[in-house]
């Protein structure tokens, strides 16, 4: 080092404002803090790590904000054969909601899915294209447990029903 280095000098005024006051030395002094962190190494390595961090999070936001949204025919197909936008649409008022309520029984259902949704949507007095059969487990060969639960919204429990197949097709026991 030579004898003309900074330690041994006075240093220079930071950033003279005009009306000198103590809000504008306070603001002067705020806005030169980034500057002289950045003239020291740790300053420039904690801005750099900061400035990535902020790039990568406002990255990862933008990838989350524009995700593809899912498809309403591929991710729920009414259990039990009725359709959304079917017969049970077509009625107005008490009459529509009475008539998606209604229990199936007497039909033969071609899944298992199909006749577990069927068969708790009328126990628990639910419109059948509100309820959905989630997974499935084989008992035997001709028995399946079926896991129904209503769609999202209300507070009825999943439940477990259990499904065999006939000479008719899947039935509840």
């Amino acid at each position: 080092m030579n004898a003309e280095s900074t330690v041994f000098r006075a240093s220079r005024p930071a950033v003279v404002v005009a009306p000198g006051g103590e809000g504008a030395r306070a603001a002067a002094w705020l806005l030169a803090w980034p500057m002289r962190l950045a003239a020291t190494p740790l300053g420039r390595r904690l801005l750099a790590a900061a400035t990535l961090a902020l790039v990568l999070v406002v990255g990862v936001g933008w990838l989350y904000d524009s995700a593809d949204q899912p498809r309403v025919a591929a991710t729920f197909r009414p259990a039990g054969g009725v359709a959304a936008g079917g017969a049970a649409g077509t009625g107005t008022g008490a009459a529509s909601r009475q008539m998606a309520a209604a229990p199936v029984r007497a039909k033969q259902s071609a899944s298992p899915a199909e006749a577990a949704a069927a068969w708790w949507a009328a126990r628990h007095k639910v419109a059948v294209d509100k309820v959905r059969a989630l997974q499935q487990r084989r008992v035997s060969a001709k028995e399946v447990q079926v896991l129904v639960v209503a769609e999202a919204g209300s507070r009825m429990p999943s439940d477990y029903v259990t499904v065999r197949k006939g000479s008719s097709g899947w039935k509840v026991p």
